[in-house]
């Protein structure tokens, strides 16, 4: 493709308790600039109170489920503390500067990935104080689409209650949305940190983040993800969270280097 790749990474809690949110976003953010898409082409959002949290037992580091690298060393963060809401989370997504930050300069022949990591509630995505909405989301991506502002995107969700999120999603837009789960369901921890009294990431997010780190993007695609994943979680938790999809199933023969490699 001629196009560029924007990624957009969003952690959107706050808080000690919630270290793995933060730790997935860094995690991701090093994966991704092993292949090459430079920081101008990246968006992070975190709150980062992580790092040098007085509850940190290595000062300046975060960990993740990959390995145990510090994750944070690098890290461009563009949105932190209490500019970290969902007002900005839409205006950096749709290229809106208004508050002097970076954003997303998109056009009709690139390419947008976004992950999200954090809390959920029932037809929410929590931020630290506000909560984001369906159809702010939604109404941000067809405005995008009808602006050409992106040729396709790919949306991973991370919180419980994920599906409900894209419960109505439109089928005009090309973009696919994968959830850690439905509509009903609460997300699972996964890899406790003793040393720290933190969890180091959940189900949905590591089996992405540990299959992304190994995986050779321009030879895999999304699909394959959910193909090898998804027996997997039923297995392992037939009441449990499973992943959902939605929007434009097309994309996810995509290669993950169309998103996710320079």
């Amino acid at each position: 493709m001629s196009g560029k790749k924007w990624i957009l990474l969003v952690a959107g809690s706050k808080g000690w308790e919630n270290y793995k949110h933060q730790a997935n976003v860094c995690c991701l953010y090093q994966i991704i600039k092993k292949h090459r898409i430079p920081d101008e082409q990246i968006v992070v959002m975190m709150y980062d109170d992580i790092a040098y949290n007085r509850q940190n037992p290595t000062d300046g580091v975060i960990v993740s489920v990959v390995n145990k690298s510090n994750v944070y060393l690098g890290v461009q963060k563009d949105y932190t503390g209490m500019d970290l809401t969902p007002e900005n989370f839409l205006a950096a997504l749709q290229g809106q500067n208004n508050i002097n930050k970076k954003v997303i300069k998109s056009g009709r022949d690139d390419n947008i990935y976004i992950y999200m990591s954090g809390l959920g509630n029932q037809g929410t995505f929590e931020f630290p104080e506000k909560s984001l909405y369906p159809a702010d989301l939604i109404g941000a991506l067809k405005s995008m689409q009808d602006g050409g502002k992106f040729s396709k995107m790919v949306i991973y969700m991370d919180s419980s209650y994920s599906g409900t999120m894209f419960k109505d999603f439109p089928e005009d837009l090309n973009v696919f949305a994968l959830t850690s789960c439905d509509e009903n369901i609460e997300i699972c921890p996964t890899n406790y940190d003793e040393s720290r009294d933190v969890f180091l990431s959940d189900k949905f997010s590591s089996a992405w983040l540990n299959y992304l780190d190994k995986a050779t993007l321009k030879k895999k695609t999304f699909d394959d993800l959910v193909k090898t994943k998804q027996s997997k979680y039923l297995e392992e938790n037939p009441e449990g969270p499973c992943p959902c999809q939605f929007g434009d199933m097309g994309i996810t023969k995509c290669h993950l280097s169309d998103f996710l490699k320079n």
